[in-house]
């Protein structure tokens, strides 16, 4: 499958949702805002989000600081 990650095409094999994926990319999903084909997705609905081949999806990693 592939998909387009911040502007990035890359591959995967076996991603079936939004959780998986950011597992596979080593994301702490508890730090990220994800967006699935300009569809902000709720950190509650990452395991139900579906990914398919060709979406785009655009993680927004949370940083503190001061």
């Amino acid at each position: 499958m592939k998909l387009q990650i911040n502007g990035q095409l890359q591959e995967f094999e076996s991603i079936k949702t939004l959780e998986e994926l950011l597992v596979a990319l080593n994301i702490q999903r508890e730090r990220v805002a994800a967006m699935v084909n300009e569809t902000v997705i709720r950190r509650a609905d990452h395991a139900s989000t579906f990914i398919k081949d060709g979406d785009v999806v655009e993680i927004i990693t949370m940083v503190g600081g001061g």
